[in-house]
């Protein structure tokens, strides 16, 4: 187990008008991201469970084939490897918690595992 102090996270462009930073430990992983109002967060899966909140503003995400519309204090739990991805509606804030931890996110993000 970790004993380390956590510190303010970088914050990435992680795709074009979407921001990213994040912490992980041994086995859970978040990341905090800043959706400007029209930005996509492409349809992806992974081998990785996911929760999804949404802190702020509305969203209109896709899980396998369902599309929803979320809002503020809304979240989704989304299964190991169902595609899924977003439309940011509004200016939007969310915060993504993974297990296991994504060692391809953690290089995107230049956090230390």
């Amino acid at each position: 187990m970790k004993t380390s102090l956590l510190f303010a996270p970088k914050t990435i462009e992680m795709f074009p008008q979407v921001y990213a930073s994040g912490f992980a430990g041994d086995r859970l992983m978040v990341t905090h991201l800043l959706f400007a109002e029209g930005a996509v967060g492409a349809r992806h899966s992974h081998p990785h469970e996911q929760m999804t909140i949404v802190l702020k503003g509305e969203i209109e995400f896709t899980l396998g084939e369902e599309t929803k519309l979320l809002k503020t204090g809304e979240a989704v739990a989304i299964p190991s490897n169902i595609v899924h991805g977003l439309v940011a509606l509004t200016e939007t804030e969310l915060l993504d918690i993974f297990t296991p931890v994504r060692d391809d996110l953690i290089e995107k993000l230049q956090m230390e595992a």
